[in-house]
């Protein structure tokens, strides 16, 4: 509707009284060639005022065809789509022929016509040639399959582009060579210009069927408004046809400035087009960078719930690992503590009775101190007065080695604490204790070392509430890892120190009122600091394959900060040891009560 105002708006003012023409004095070279230099030069600029004004609205048309293809090749670079540069192209070689059309009409290129033949039929040649192109151009993809196979294709855009330059400059350069041209102009007759009804008659089609089926096949902005461009077209040659009698009249300006509109449209709907293009692109853009992102945190959500489910695989199965540890454990304690109860329950009684019989003999020696030769004999060759001495050590000895086994068992049942429940007070020393009877074999002497040495540095300390089957595992992994860092110690000092010896330290002692320390020091390898920062990482381990899984340590932290509240910290240097500090409260927080 816009577009229709435009074109109406001329013929308006037509209507009340203004007039569009440009004003041409003949100029009189005799009276001219007396004036001053100053006068000279105005109505020198007086007589060129139409020739003046048609450059203006030619070289308008022209820069509005020029922006035309710039556009359109870069929505091309975005897009892809052939038919903009294509079209872009051939409004650009109908822009040339214009501009070609007005340097030979103001002689800036050799022209051999004068301009009353050379402008109008040079007009008339480059109107023709803009329908024809552009009709050629949109035609192009009316082919079928071949559009698809054209698509993204710089060769054709560059051809067609090629083709349609070269068919433009021939046109005009052969016009502008010509000595003679064909009457164009009759201004007594009812079509005063008719080499301009082809090219109405031709953007007439345009607009009723051409376009309307391109834009059908190619629904964008673009293609909309060469549709809206055929309005200002038709009105263009309208007024050149019926209208125009003389150059540079009412109806040729009004002419020359509606083609500039009919430039200008097709330019406004590539720019909106290409705005929208590109909006379209930035969201597609920014769909395709969330959909990545979107990946990527679904991606590293993955990996963390699996990463969670190794973690938890792990603990499970070492949680099972010391589970089945603890039955197996308590299932022996449990075996064993029954027939060491019968045997430590019946040494005393066996003690009286042997205090008993020798009492007897003694007397049978009182009474009757010549026995018979047989009972003389016997007691010559059993060596009565031997086992006298003998027997009352060998039953002191089954009593040691009975209480042992008794303090053996005592301490696998404290170390499975099976039974127990989960949160109890218990003395922490003993979980320690019981956890060295079940490494006593890893501490005695080897082959290649000898044997490691302990020391316990206890503090007075309270009954600690806490998971104790769970702190018994801490100390379980600290110390086999201690064991492990002296043995690879002896085997990196053999050579230099001959008289390097394993050692363990176990302090505990009160921090303060609420918090208990308990720190296990080894002499072993130690660990660098790389290797520090990542012990309490899953996974991590710096022993062979199948010599440890990289979870001991990690359970561990997590059993000392989440489970107790407490703090796991570990200090060492390489060559020198590891000392491990574990802070716990001495009451923590019941899980399921909520009380102390």
């Amino acid at each position: 509707m816009t577009i229709v105002l435009i074109c109406l708006v001329p013929l308006s003012l037509n209507w009340v009284g203004i007039d569009f023409s440009s004003s041409t004095v003949a100029l009189d070279l005799a009276a001219t060639a007396q004036l001053p230099a100053a006068a000279m030069a105005d109505a020198l600029h007086q007589a060129m005022e139409g020739s003046y004004t048609h450059t203006i609205l030619e070289w308008s048309a022209f820069c509005a065809a020029i922006f035309t293809v710039i556009l359109a090749f870069a929505h091309f670079n975005i897009k892809h789509d052939v038919t903009t540069p294509v079209i872009g192209v051939a409004l650009l070689c109908a822009g040339l022929m214009d501009a070609f059309h007005t340097l030979a009409a103001d002689r800036l290129i050799d022209a051999v016509a004068s301009n009353e033949n050379l402008i109008p039929f040079t007009w008339a040649l480059c109107r023709l040639s803009n329908a024809a192109l552009t009709i050629i151009g949109v035609s192009l993809f009316f082919v079928g399959s071949a559009y698809r196979k054209w698509q993204g294709n710089t060769l054709f855009v560059a051809v067609v582009s090629a083709t349609f330059g070269l068919l433009a400059y021939s046109i005009i350069h052969i016009c502008a060579t010509s000595a003679s041209l064909p009457q164009t102009m009759f201004p007594d007759a009812l079509i005063t210009r008719p080499w301009d009804v082809l090219p109405l008659v031709l953007f007439i089609i345009a607009g009723i069927w051409i376009y309307p089926n391109f834009y059908r096949n190619n629904p964008n902005l673009f293609s909309h408004s060469l549709v809206i461009s055929t309005i200002p077209n038709i009105a263009t040659q309208a007024h050149m046809a019926f209208g125009s009698t003389a150059l540079f009249d009412n109806h040729f300006n009004i002419a020359h400035f509606l083609k500039i509109i009919a430039y200008l449209v097709p330019l406004m709907g590539l720019i909106l087009d290409y705005i929208r293009t590109h909006q379209t692109l930035e969201q597609r853009n920014h769909e395709l960078d969330l959909e990545i992102h979107d990946r990527k945190q679904a991606e590293e959500n993955l990996q963390s719930v699996i990463h969670e489910l190794q973690t938890t695989q792990l603990q499970l199965v070492q949680t099972e690992k010391m589970s089945g540890l603890g039955q197996l454990v308590a299932g022996v304690a449990h075996e064993i503590n029954n027939p060491v109860n019968f045997i430590y329950g019946n040494i005393q009684p066996a003690k009286d009775y042997v205090h008993d019989l020798f009492h007897l003999i003694e007397l049978y020696r009182e009474h009757y101190p010549e026995p018979p030769a047989t009972i003389t004999q016997e007691i010559e060759t059993i060596d009565l007065e031997f086992i006298e001495q003998d027997l009352p050590k060998l039953l002191g000895s089954i009593d040691i080695g009975a209480n042992r086994i008794r303090q053996i068992v005592m301490s696998l049942r404290t170390f499975s604490r099976l039974d127990e429940s989960e949160i109890k007070d218990v003395n922490i020393h003993e979980g320690i204790d019981s956890t060295l009877v079940i490494l006593t074999n890893r501490l005695k002497e080897t082959g290649h070392r000898s044997a490691i040495k302990v020391t316990k540095a206890y503090g007075d300390l309270p009954l600690i509430e806490c998971y104790a089957g769970q702190l018994n595992q801490v100390f379980m992994n600290i110390l086999t890892n201690a064991i492990d860092a002296i043995e690879e110690q002896y085997e990196a000092t053999t050579a230099s120190d001959e008289h390097y010896q394993g050692h363990i330290t176990i302090a505990s002692r009160l921090v303060d009122t609420d918090h208990i320390l308990i720190t296990i020091t080894d002499n072993g390898i130690g660990m660098s600091a790389q290797t520090q920062q990542k012990i309490f990482d899953p996974f991590f381990t710096t022993k062979t394959v199948g010599k440890g899984t990289g979870m001991g340590m990690p359970i561990s932290y997590q059993i000392i900060t989440e489970k107790h509240r407490g703090k796991l910290i570990c200090q060492s240097s390489f060559g020198q040891g590891t000392t491990f500090e574990i802070t716990i409260p001495r009451a923590i927080h019941h899980p399921t009560t909520g009380t102390h």
